[in-house]
């Protein structure tokens, strides 16, 4: 490849390079707006979007209801690695249904 031609094709690059940069500006600028908009109408604050594993309106995680329940002690929410006495269960042949919580 010729050096002219190594040139036309690095402008053109150059060129595309400027083109692709100035429609993310112009598309960043509505999106942003969007955003803005959207916080606005259902009044979301930047705090908000800043906590991390917290619901919203409390900040605090609500905990994991019990599903299964073999003694005080001895429970499963149903997700996770499972406890020790429900594997002996299983083991044994058993249903661990038979510890199910009524909802």
């Amino acid at each position: 490849m010729s050096s002219t031609k190594l040139s036309e094709l690095k402008s053109k690059i150059a060129q595309l390079q400027k083109e692709a940069d100035d429609i993310i500006k112009n598309e960043r600028i509505t999106i942003i707006k969007e955003i803005k908009d959207k916080l606005d109408a259902y009044n979301i604050t930047v705090e908000e979007l800043q906590r991390k594993g917290k619901t919203a309106k409390s900040g605090i995680k609500s905990p994991a209801v019990i599903k299964f329940k073999k003694s005080e002690h001895e429970y499963w929410v149903g997700r996770g690695p499972k406890p020790g006495w429900v594997k002996d269960v299983e083991k044994r042949g058993e249903s661990i249904e038979q510890y199910r919580v009524p909802e």
